[in-house]
C-alpha cells in the first residue's frame, strides 16, 4: 500500500466574536475563495461535500478529490470526516471555537490521508520519489496554504468586527 499523508494544528486568536467567526468559516465558499488550491466544494446526496483540490508537488500537479460529510453536533465544532466507504482520500478537518476575553481562540486540526495500491496510481511520476519526499513536500505546501489561509481570515474578520 502506498500512503501520502500530511497533518496540520494551530491556535489562532481572532479579535471579532465567536458567532461571527463560526459563521465565516461554516460558509464553504470562503475555503475556495480564500484557501489555496481549494478549487471547488460541491454539495453532494446524503451529505456528502466533495472537495477538489489541487496542489503542485516536484512531480507536476496532483489533483484529488475528497469526500467528506459533517460529523460534529457540537455549535462549536466545525468537523469534516471522511464520507462512508471512502478508503483512498481520506480529510479531516476541524474547527473548535472557545470565546476568551472579547476574542474567539480557534483551534484547527486538518489530517490527509491519500491511499493507493502502487504509487503510479495517485499520479505516473510519483514512483521515481517515494512516500517520505511527497508526504514532506504535500505537508510543506499545505501548511503554507493553510497559514496563509488563515493569516487572511484573520484579517477579514477583524476589520469587520471593528
Amino acid at each position: 500500500m502506498f500512503r501520502v499523508k500530511s497533518s496540520f494544528k494551530a491556535k489562532l486568536e481572532i479579535k471579532a466574536p465567536l458567532n461571527q467567526v463560526r459563521e465565516f468559516f461554516a460558509d464553504l465558499h470562503h475555503f475556495t475563495d480564500f484557501l489555496g488550491g481549494v478549487e471547488s466544494i460541491r454539495r453532494e446526496p446524503g451529505g456528502v461535500m466533495r472537495w477538489t483540490i489541487a496542489t503542485d508537488t516536484p512531480v507536476g500537479r496532483v489533483r484529488m478529490s475528497l469526500p467528506v460529510r459533517q460529523t460534529s453536533a457540537n455549535s462549536d465544532v466545525i468537523e469534516w470526516s471522511p464520507a462512508l466507504h471512502e478508503n483512498q482520500n481520506l480529510m479531516r478537518y476541524s474547527l473548535k471555537f472557545e470565546e476568551r476575553n472579547g476574542m474567539t481562540q480557534v483551534q484547527v486540526s486538518q489530517q490527509v490521508d491519500l491511499r493507493r495500491k502502487r504509487a503510479w496510481d495517485l499520479h505516473p511520476g510519483v514512483g521515481l520519489m517515494g512516500e517520505a519526499r511527497l508526504s514532506s513536500a504535500l505537508q510543506r505546501r499545505i501548511n503554507e496554504a493553510i497559514a496563509e489561509f488563515l493569516l487572511q481570515v484573520k484579517e477579514r474578520l477583524e476589520r469587520g468586527a471593528r
